[in-house]
């Protein structure tokens, strides 16, 4: 690299241009960031708190048992963090392996084991050379040192399972007797220097992601999660995720569910099975979770909004010509009116009706659904009480709240739809463009760092990428799975089921 004051004068000598320091990368790193309108923070950081131990990365429960059976072998051999990191990557190979054995294709109720995906190939073709395959970069299954360790870590070292520090170590709820006994065998497997896919077979029903609930791994995990005495612990985050487990056990015990987050989902936010059911009605989570399905339609709709205002922009686009697009895609009415046409929110006796689901369901076009939703939320705001109400409206007056929605409808009763709908577009470019800003980062070599899809200047708009317009993650899928392979639910005929020993774990 040119020292700094020769690269000045080499670009001095260039028609008199300087091109850029000699110190820093050239160039703006524009790769795509996460949450470019930062309205998922409220419903992300409650559910956090409802759910304790899960996330939305953490799907298979076996790995929980799997990375404390790790650790409780290199403490007591003594390993050194390279060793750790090797016999980890090498049992989570051999974990993948015998359960593509088991489950050649995904399963429609369990994502495929980690790294099962990059390992296909070999799979497919018989043989794994574990050496090869464990290599953390490309060509191994994972591109971590720590193989899938980092997803389930936090998870793990909330449980107890696991202590903190640079590597796994043993955490006070760990039960070493037991994961030896449900996984001990894959640690033999990850000795072993070939691994034949044929010669596997017979191990499935013992060691696959899908067969943790008939052995004691599963059976010590599905205690650890229920949490049986915490209810003495009223408040505390092993009670929290109790209560979580008990409502979500109670919904499938019934409920037709074949999918937690759309079935369950519809439950927590809509009817009265919350207040009238003789378990739920004395779940003291069930209003919070009330409160955070239905704060969650609120902040789908501004992501599928926004990601429909990112995919119109095609080339160099003005932004008033984009807020023209938002407004030619609904229909010439008066604010006021606009409010008058939308689905009833709340019964007579005041139970939420499922006005979000139904305005989703509809064939419109998806700006107008989606501006039908946020409205719908907003009138939630003054229906809403007690602790649902505080879960759903979360820090008061926020920007893209639902307050500040309701707020910003009711100032503009006269106006047309449609100019509300220009300055909206106006506020929403400019929102991305300051959390893009806010979120940037000056790197190790210069550069600069910019977390954004969506480019404006000059009052030009261009996009490097369309953005994603899924739901937030209410862990409910996660958490179902995780359950399921250790025995808590069980999956039969596309529906979802208590299983006798879960019934007694949440009972």
């Amino acid at each position: 690299m040119a020292e700094p004051a020769a690269a000045l004068g080499e670009g001095l000598s260039q028609v008199g241009v300087v091109e850029g320091p000699g110190w820093s990368r050239p160039g703006l790193d524009v790769a795509a960031g996460r949450f470019p309108l930062s309205v998922e923070r409220h419903v992300g950081g409650m559910v956090e708190r409802l759910v304790p131990g899960v996330t939305t990365v953490t799907p298979h429960a076996r790995y929980y048992a799997l990375h404390g059976l790790v650790a409780t072998h290199a403490e007591e051999t003594g390993l050194a963090v390279p060793a750790a990191q090797t016999l980890l990557r090498r049992a989570e190979v051999a974990l993948a392996a015998v359960s593509f054995t088991h489950h050649p294709q995904a399963l429609a109720w369990l994502p495929r084991a980690h790294g099962a995906d990059a390992l296909a190939r070999r799979l497919e073709a018989g043989v794994v050379t574990v050496a090869e395959a464990e290599v953390p970069g490309k060509g191994g299954y994972v591109g971590n040192a720590w193989g899938f360790w980092g997803p389930y870590a936090g998870s793990e070292v909330e449980l107890g399972i696991l202590g903190t520090g640079p590597m796994p170590v043993p955490g006070p709820r760990l039960d070493r007797a037991a994961v030896r006994d449900g996984l001990g065998e894959v640690l033999e497997l990850a000795r072993q220097d070939t691994l034949y896919v044929g010669d596997l077979a017979s191990l499935g029903e013992r060691l696959c992601v899908c067969a943790g609930g008939d052995r004691p791994d599963g059976a010590w995990l599905a205690r650890l999660l229920c949490e049986p005495n915490a209810s003495a612990e009223a408040g505390s985050r092993a009670a929290t995720r109790r209560q979580t487990i008990q409502l979500l056990a109670r919904v499938v015990a019934t409920h037709p569910v074949s999918r937690f987050t759309q079935d369950v989902g519809q439950v927590l936010a809509f009817g009265d099975f919350l207040t009238t059911d003789p378990v739920t009605r004395d779940i003291d989570a069930a209003a919070a979770w009330r409160g955070v399905a239905l704060r969650n339609y609120a902040v789908g709709a501004w992501r599928r909004l926004w990601s429909w205002l990112v995919e119109q922009v095609d080339g160099l686009l003005p932004v008033e010509e984009l807020a023209d697009r938002f407004a030619e895609e609904l229909p010439d009415m008066t604010v006021d009116a606009f409010l008058s046409s939308l689905p009833a929110t709340q019964s007579t006796t005041g139970v939420p009706l499922p006005a979000e689901h139904a305005l989703r369901a509809s064939d419109e076009a998806l700006p107008l659904a989606e501006l039908r939703v946020l409205a719908t939320s907003a009138l939630r705001t003054g229906e809403l009480t007690g602790r649902v109400r505080d879960a759903f409206l979360g820090q008061r007056g926020v920007e893209l709240g639902p307050e500040w929605v309701q707020r910003r409808l009711e100032e503009a009763r006269p106006m047309n739809l449609r100019d509300v709908a220009r300055q909206l577009t106006h506020d929403l470019v400019a929102r991305s463009q300051r959390i893009a800003l806010s979120k940037a980062r000056r790197g190790a070599d210069g550069s600069l760092w910019l977390p954004t899809r969506l480019h404006e200047h000059a009052g030009l708009l261009y996009r490097t990428s369309k953005e994603g317009r899924g739901d937030v993650g209410l862990r409910l899928d996660q958490l179902g799975s995780v359950l399921a392979t250790c025995g808590v639910l069980r999956y039969d005929d596309q529906h979802w089921s208590v299983t006798r020993s879960g019934k007694a774990l949440v009972d």
